[in-house]
C-alpha cells in the first residue's frame, strides 16, 4: 500500500498534493494569499502549516526574531511557500508596517487574514490595574480591529477575502479564566458578526472560531496543574483538552472556497453542559437575590462611520466610554455591593452588541464586551447582570 506523503490529501480512490486541482477546487487554497497573526507557536503554528499545507502563500510574524527564522527554515524544508517579519502587534505603527510588507509581497492583494494573537492576565476583577486592562484589550481586540482595518483594501482587492478571529469559549460564557479575557473575546465575536454584514458587499467574509481549553504556551502551565487539568477533562465531552491542529482545521475550513457561503459564525469548540444562566430559575432567583442595592452603568457613545475611518483616537473614545469606564466602576464598586450583603450590577447594553447592525463597529464591539462581562465569585457568576435595550 503507498503510504500518505505530507501534502498529500485522498479523495475517493485518487491521492492528490495538498493545494492541487480537487473537486472544482472548492479544497484547495492554491494560489491564495494568507497572514496569519503570531505564527510561530501553539494555534498560530497549526494554522500557518494547514493553510500552507492547502496550497496558500502564508506571511505570519513573531515578536521573536530567533523563533520565526526556526519556523521559516522548518517550513521551508516542508517546501510550503511562507515568507515572515519581526512585528509586536501591541504597537499600532508595526501593524501598519506589517501590512506594508504584506501589500508589497503579495502585490496589494489577500485573501486571508488570521487574528490569532491573544493573551491573558488571570486574576480577580477587583485586582487588576488599568494597565493590566490596556494590555489585554490591546492585544485580543484593539490589534485586530485595527488589523482588520489595515487589511480592507487588500482584502477586496483579492475578489475573494476571509476573516477568520481565534476566540475563545470565554466569549460565549462566564468562565473563570479573567473577566477582561471574557470581555475581550465577546467584543471579537461581535466584531465578527459586525463586519460580516459591513464587508459582505466587497466579497469579505468574517468568521470566528472559539476554542475550549487548547493545549498551547498560553494555558500549558495551568493544564499542568492536576487538580485543575481533572476539572476540565470533566466538563469536556472528549475527556481532554484540545489540541491546536483540532483548531487550525477549523480555521482553514472557513478559508476554503467550499465554505463561501459561510459568514458572520462563532465557531465553538465547545465543552458541553449547559451555559450558566440558561435556567428560567436561576436567572429569577439570581435577580431577586441581588437586585437591591446597586450600581447602574449608563454613560455610552457613540461614533457612527464606517469601519475602515475610524481612527486610534475615536476606538479609544467608545471602548473607553462604554466599556472601560463601566469595569473601572465595577472594580471600585466591588467592596461597598459586598458589604452591602445585595448588590447588583446593572449595565445598559444595546441589542447591537447581540447582532450586526450599521450602527458603527466599535460600538457593536464595545457592547458585545459589556454582555459577555460576567463577573465569577466563588463556583458561578453573581454579581453582574447585563441589561440589553
Amino acid at each position: 500500500m503507498k503510504s500518505i506523503d505530507q501534502g498529500e490529501i485522498k479523495i475517493g480512490d485518487n491521492m492528490v498534493q495538498a493545494g492541487s486541482r480537487c473537486r472544482d477546487d472548492r479544497l484547495s487554497l492554491l494560489g491564495m494569499t494568507a497572514l496569519v497573526t503570531g505564527g510561530t507557536q501553539g494555534i498560530g503554528h497549526a494554522v500557518v502549516e494547514e493553510l500552507a499545507g492547502l496550497g496558500a502563500r502564508v506571511h505570519t510574524c513573531s515578536r521573536n526574531e530567533a523563533n520565526l527564522n526556526a519556523c521559516l527554515h522548518d517550513w521551508e524544508m516542508k517546501g510550503f511557500q511562507v515568507t515572515g517579519s519581526v512585528c509586536d502587534v501591541m504597537s499600532r505603527g508595526e501593524r501598519v508596517k506589517l501590512m506594508d510588507t504584506v501589500s508589497s509581497v503579495f502585490s496589494r492583494r489577500l485573501n486571508i487574514l488570521i487574528n490569532n494573537v491573544g493573551t491573558n492576565i488571570w486574576k480577580p476583577t477587583v485586582d487588576y490595574i488599568a494597565e493590566e486592562f490596556s494590555t489585554v484589550m490591546t492585544t485580543n481586540l484593539e490589534y485586530a480591529y485595527h488589523l482588520c482595518q489595515l487589511a480592507h483594501p487588500l482584502l477586496k482587492a483579492s475578489g475573494v477575502g476571509s476573516i477568520v478571529c481565534i476566540s475563545a469559549i470565554a466569549g460565549v460564557v462566564a468562565l473563570n479564566v479573567g473577566s477582561i479575557y471574557g470581555a475581550s473575546k465577546g467584543a471579537i465575536n461581535q466584531l465578527t458578526k459586525d463586519l460580516a454584514c459591513k464587508w459582505a458587499k466587497d466579497n469579505i467574509r468574517s468568521n470566528c472560531v472559539a476554542p475550549w481549553f487548547i493545549r498551547t504556551p498560553l494555558v500549558e502551565a495551568v493544564l499542568n496543574d492536576e487538580q485543575f487539568l481533572k476539572l476540565v477533562n470533566a466538563r469536556t465531552p472528549l475527556g481532554r483538552p484540545g489540541e491546536p491542529k483540532e483548531v487550525s482545521s477549523f480555521v482553514a475550513f472557513l478559508c476554503l472556497p467550499a465554505s463561501s457561503y459561510i459568514t458572520g459564525q462563532i465557531i465553538c469548540g465547545w465543552r458541553g453542559g449547559t451555559p450558566p444562566f440558561a435556567s428560567a430559575r436561576w436567572r429569577v432567583r439570581l435577580w431577586v437575590q441581588y437586585s437591591v442595592i446597586g450600581i447602574i452603568n449608563n454613560v455610552g457613545t457613540n461614533i457612527w462611520k464606517p469601519t475602515v475611518d475610524y481612527t486610534a483616537e475615536e476606538f479609544s473614545t467608545v471602548m473607553t466610554t462604554n466599556l472601560e469606564s463601566a469595569y473601572h466602576l465595577c472594580q471600585l464598586a466591588h467592596p461597598l455591593l459586598k458589604a452591602s450583603g445585595v448588590g447588583s450590577i446593572v449595565c445598559i447594553s444595546s441589542i447591537a452588541g447581540v447582532v450586526a447592525l450599521n450602527v458603527g463597529s466599535i460600538y457593536g464591539a464595545s457592547k458585545g464586551a459589556i454582555n459577555q462581562l460576567k463577573i465569577w465569585h466563588g463556583s458561578g457568576p453573581k454579581t453582574i447582570l447585563g441589561v440589553i435595550v
